[in-house]
């Protein structure tokens, strides 16, 4: 009896519950942020179980041998198949491996590498640059790759070009190119033999190691080391001036 006393609103179902009922509302209970929460619980759900299964893994290993080490075993394991996928000459992994040492070993020279040029040398423009005909009577200019001489008209500038035409004007060479400059130079490590120039070149104190476009030729570092330490060549000079110096003062 009492109910038919009550204000009309309050005799009415709250408005969510009609709102469940119609068509428009269970077009948005089906719509698109359901489907989001729904995805994130069953991540939230496999997450759970895979976690549940390493600690059941872990426990059960405490129990039978007094320690956990699955994980470094399943490390050790991964490292080992890694390895021999490395070793493997024909896989991928192999390779790489195989690109990325032939590619050191091409520019230190050790072993002396197939070369992309070879020829004798017609000209000796600089103590960095040089023209090299090939079989084909083909002419190129050769930049050497990771040494910067002084200019020609810097101090010890011809000092250096006489250094680098004594050891390879008019000889055979080979040369290891790495790029292409904005000259349309090969740059490149040039060989005689199997005397790596550029590097012979720093170590005689006839010219710098270019770290700027050759940050990791750690063996240029150390031909440039010892011969600052030792003085020789441009380095009997208390502080000389480096080429890239040299050309910003003269611009």
């Amino acid at each position: 009896m009492w109910q038919s006393d009550l204000p009309e609103f309050l005799k009415r179902p709250p408005p969510h519950y009609s709102a469940a009922k119609s068509p428009r509302g269970r077009n948005r209970r089906r719509g698109k942020p359901r489907a989001k929460n729904s995805g994130r619980g069953k991540g939230r759900r496999q997450l759970a179980i895979v976690l549940l299964v390493l600690a059941g893994v872990s426990v059960t290993q405490y129990l039978s041998t007094g320690s956990v080490s699955w994980p470094g075993d399943l490390l050790r394991g991964a490292t080992q198949t890694l390895e021999e996928r490395t070793d493997d000459a024909g896989s991928g992994w192999g390779r790489i491996t195989t690109t990325l040492e032939n590619l050191g070993a091409a520019r230190e020279g050790d072993p002396v590498p197939e070369f992309d040029l070879s020829g004798r040398v017609v000209r000796v423009a600089d103590g960095d640059t040089v023209s090299l005909l090939d079989a084909d009577k083909k002419q190129h200019k050769i930049r050497l790759f990771g040494i910067d001489t002084p200019e020609q008209d810097q101090p010890y500038g011809k000092s250096a070009k006489r250094a680098l035409a004594g050891l390879v004007a008019d000889k055979q060479v080979g040369v290891v190119v790495v790029e292409i400059d904005d000259y349309g130079r090969r740059v490149g490590t040039v060989y005689r033999d199997t005397t790596n120039i550029n590097a012979a070149m720093v170590s005689g104190g006839h010219a710098w190691w270019y770290r700027h476009y050759a940050p990791h030729e750690r063996h240029l570092a150390a031909a440039e080391q010892a011969a600052r330490e030792q003085g020789r060549g441009l380095w009997a000079e208390a502080d000389p001036v480096p080429p890239w110096d040299w050309r910003r003062g003269r611009r």
